[in-house]
């Protein structure tokens, strides 16, 4: 099991099993979607790379407002 502890003090229980995946917030509801984007986690790596490193972990979170 694994804990997230968003901004605003949301927190969410994940089963560590599940494969990686990133996080969308809605500030205004506190709703959080999952999502998995192999065109992120690509740039990540070369950034990482770029600068002379290699990714151990991370976590991206962001913190979004529906469009009306």
């Amino acid at each position: 099991m694994r804990t997230h502890t968003f901004d605003g003090g949301v927190m969410r229980f994940e089963l560590a099993s599940r494969p990686h995946h990133d996080h969308l917030i809605d500030v205004e509801t506190d709703e959080i979607r999952e999502f998995v984007s192999a065109e992120i986690e690509r740039l990540q790596r070369r950034i990482a790379k770029d600068h002379g490193y290699e990714i151990v972990t991370h976590r991206l979170e962001l913190y979004c407002r529906k469009v009306t």
